[in-house]
């Protein structure tokens, strides 16, 4: 039988329960998934910081360096949005969306 999964009903419960997780695979999702709705929401900076915490846990996944320049780049901050999608790219060469926002910034 499978455990039941703990239902989450607001950021901060979902934040400590990040803290408590042990498998560094849920840990990983949890932090990508956390960063992506901190983006959405407008709340670069705690976006960043997910992520960056999502990097000391896997620095060779390339969507969390793809996500970062996103971000970067909405914040306007267009030296790291490059340096971001160009990590991307290393990591994995065939990630298109990485690939197609780098060449929109450097005007390819």
């Amino acid at each position: 039988m499978m455990g039941k999964k703990k239902k989450i009903k607001n950021i901060n419960e979902l934040e400590k329960h990040i803290s408590e997780i042990v498998d560094k695979k849920e840990k990983l999702e949890k932090l990508i998934e956390l960063g992506k709705f901190y983006f959405l929401n407008e709340k670069y900076n705690d976006a960043i910081t997910k992520f960056d915490q999502a990097l000391k846990l896997n620095d060779k996944n390339p969507e969390i360096y793809y996500n970062l320049g996103v971000i970067y780049e909405s914040k306007n901050d267009i030296e790291k949005a490059k340096k971001m999608y160009q990590k991307a790219l290393e990591l994995n060469p065939h990630y298109v969306l990485a690939r197609q926002h780098l060449e929109k910034l450097i005007g390819v």
